[in-house]
């Protein structure tokens, strides 16, 4: 019985291997003695690769090429007068887009663009309205209104068209915006600095004062020498006071002098609180641009409500959009603390709470960004959006906008009033010095008065000038209290702080203000065009193809004088070269033809044999197992492959059939081998692959040894069906 039973299963699954190189032996020699199967043989070894190279030379860089795509700009914008300054925004756009070349910018009329958009001469309209600058400029009013371009597409011209020009529609708008922080911060700053200016034109203003008091001082050190020696001199009275009276007069001069410049103080220091006032008023109305943004993220957040479980791609994009605004809003946030931190620095610390509060809330909102990535991920995971999942947005979102309001509701505590009082102590110094002067000049008429009334009473001269010695000494007192504050004012090292950052480069900080993170882009693996990060997909989907043709023009069985197991390995070996030689050919022609770049070139080509010897075996086994069904089911496998592989987009943006099948098909791991020796080796990746690929051509060949033979009996009546057809072979 053992006997018997080895006898059967050499018979049924043992090769003869004379036998299957004596097929393998008959088919070249065929090839090589029939001209006409030479050249169809010849053209089906050639034909896969033109797949690949026509269409990785179409892809090569699409990107790259988008100056050819036409998008319409229709310029309505009118002037608008801001500080006697008149701006246009959109002519400004329209001045940089005529410089920017990533797409091919048209400036016509508004009938000439709809009639081009009609006709898909044009892919899109950006018309920018006759309010836009008007719009912009409103963030530095009360009531601020958004600004709006109006952007068209024809969508049925193209559908990645259609999304670049979109991408071109947002980076312009992300332009617009950096443009016009960049112009606000420099208004701000620019207030800032008229205070700074304000304090160098003081700064000798004051100086001539503290030189004018310095004199008047001297003065009346010389007027009470002389009232001394009138004392000793009665008879020379007169002479005396006269004396007195010119040096009296000279004093008047000088305190009106003093007078003058102190008023010039006054007048800056009122322009001064004018610049505060309007830096406060742009910082406030930036923040209510932050609060109607979370505003909007507010309502898009509660719209979640009706997309359910059942939209879970659009939940993503419109959490995804929520998501945007936020990291907005965290970002200009970010941008008004850092300027309130600068002219924090110069005022001891006045402005700590406002900062404090501004760095809390853009920490809220930074982990309120993170959170919705996390629903994000949850979302794409589980392929639904569950109630819960909302509220949690609906409370992130709405927590907030909470904290900007309560920051906008105390903003004239935390930022207005303590910045008011950089000027406060200026104008309460030139007002006391004001009054000192006022009380000083209301000693001249008295001091004048005594002096004629001594001309005339020589009896009571003594008295008067004992008097007048008292007189002096007082108006010298006022003069030193006078000359103290002036050094005050001059020796401020708040004051002296203050000027050294904001008279350092306010375009610098404007820039800031504008992009205060830059972001570095390192590539691990880099690919050197589009071309070649494209070349594994159409590479591989090429030997699959290479491998359907020849199983479809080319016969799987050879004669019937073998036996089964020698017929399937004997054919599929004449098989295994020709889709060798087409391998060779694809990636050889990839890299030299083409110019793909591979880090590993050897490697390639060796990856993409590794392909066509399992998508040979595989689709071998299946045609000659199950005949014209076989071709069908190869072809199915071909479609499903070309969705569920992540050759063109990542496997995680398709839906969940094909995220299901990616892990088994073999599609997945020869593009991923292919792409490491293209970009760069990682070598568990690359093992992990290979291995893959080695299963898919061992399974299928062990299981046509095993079954081949019962299957084609069990299918031979289909067979004779499809034989006996006209349409079917």
């Amino acid at each position: 019985m053992k006997k018997i039973f080895n006898k059967e299963f050499k018979e049924k699954y043992m090769p003869d291997p004379s036998k299957v190189h004596e097929i393998l032996y008959k088919d070249c020699q065929e090839v090589m003695k029939n001209r006409l199967i030479t050249i169809i043989v010849v053209a089906l070894m050639i034909f896969p690769s033109l797949y690949a190279w026509f269409n990785i030379e179409a892809f090569w860089d699409p990107y790259g090429n988008t100056k050819n795509l036409s998008v319409a700009i229709v310029n309505q914008d009118k002037d608008y007068e801001f500080k006697n300054q008149k701006l246009n925004f959109g002519n400004d756009i329209v001045k940089n887009l005529k410089e920017n070349r990533s797409l091919d910018w048209n400036f016509v009329n508004s009938k000439t663009a709809m009639e081009g958009l009609n006709t898909g001469r044009y892919y899109a309209i950006l018309t920018i309205p006759k309010d836009f600058t008007k719009s912009l400029m409103s963030v530095t009013q009360v009531d601020v209104r958004k600004a709006r371009i109006i952007y068209t597409t024809n969508e049925k011209t193209n559908a990645i068209a259609e999304k670049i020009t979109d991408q071109g529609a947002n980076k312009l708008q992300v332009k617009i915006s950096n443009h016009l922080i960049q112009v606000i911060s420099k208004t701000s700053l620019g207030a800032m600095g008229g205070i700074s200016n304000m304090t160098d034109d003081i700064t000798p203003k004051l100086t001539e004062m503290k030189k004018s008091l310095q004199r008047l001082d001297a003065q009346l050190v010389n007027s009470k020498k002389l009232a001394e020696n009138n004392k000793n001199m009665i008879g020379d009275l007169d002479k005396s006071l006269a004396s007195s009276k010119a040096s009296l007069d000279a004093i008047k001069r000088t305190m009106n002098g003093a007078k003058k410049i102190n008023d010039d103080i006054g007048s800056m220091a009122t322009d001064a609180t004018s610049g505060i006032q309007n830096s406060s008023a742009s910082l406030k109305s930036a923040l209510r641009d932050v609060s109607r943004i979370l505003e909007s993220s507010v309502n898009l957040a509660q719209s979640l409500n009706s997309i359910g479980d059942k939209g879970a791609q659009q939940a993503v994009i419109s959490i995804g959009n929520i998501k945007d605004k936020i990291d907005q809003a965290a970002i200009r946030v970010n941008n008004i603390s850092q300027v309130l931190n600068d002219i924090n620095v110069v005022n001891s610390n006045v402005l700590n709470n406002a900062v404090t509060r501004l760095n809390n809330e853009y920490r809220s909102l930074t982990d309120a960004s993170s959170r919705l990535a996390g629903i994000i991920d949850q979302v794409n995971s589980t392929s639904s959006l569950t109630y819960s999942q909302v509220q949690d947005i609906v409370n992130i979102v709405a927590d907030s906008n909470k904290g900007i309001n309560d920051i906008i509701s105390d903003f004239d505590d935390l930022v207005t009033r303590p910045l008011s009082r950089v000027n406060g102590n200026v104008s309460t110094i030139t007002g006391d010095i004001r009054s000192m002067v006022d009380s000083t000049g209301q000693l001249y008429p008295s001091v004048n008065n005594f002096i004629n009334t001594a001309s005339t009473l020589n009896g009571r001269v003594g008295s008067s000038i004992t008097i007048l010695e008292s007189s002096i000494d007082i108006l010298r007192g006022q003069v030193s209290d006078s000359i103290k504050m002036i050094d005050e004012i001059q020796n401020n090292k708040d004051l002296k702080a203050f000027n050294n950052v904001i008279k350092s480069n306010i375009l610098e900080r404007a820039d800031f203000i504008k992009n205060p993170v830059e972001i570095k882009e390192e590539k691990l693996y880099k690919m050197a065009n589009y071309g070649s990060s494209m070349a594994p997909f159409y590479s591989v989907l090429a030997a699959w193809v290479g491998v359907i043709i020849l199983s479809t023009i080319l016969s799987t069985e050879p004669s019937k004088q073998y036996r089964s197991i020698d017929r399937y390995l004997g054919r599929l070996s004449f098989f295994l070269i020709l889709s060798l030689i087409q391998s060779i050919i694809i990636s050889t022609g990839d890299l030299l033809l083409l110019g793909v770049t591979a880090k590993e070139p050897v490697l390639f080509i060796l990856i993409l044999m590794l392909c066509s010897i399992a998508f040979c075996i595989l689709i071998f086994t299946l045609v000659s197992c199950f005949k014209t069904l076989g071709k069908g089911i190869a072809m199915f496998l071909l479609v499903i492959q070309i969705g569920g592989s992540g050759g063109t987009f990542p496997v995680q943006m398709t839906p969940t059939f094909f995220r299901t099948i990616n892990s088994v098909i073999p599609f997945t791991y020869g593009i991923n081998a292919c792409r490491e020796a293209i970009g760069g080796v990682y070598m568990q990746n690359l093992l992990g692959d290979i291995g893959a690929l080695l299963l898919f051509a061992i399974i299928p060949l062990i299981f046509g040894i095993m079954f081949k033979e019962d299957i084609n009996d069990l299918l031979e009546p289909l067979s004779e069906k499809f034989e006996k057809s006209f349409l079917m072979h």
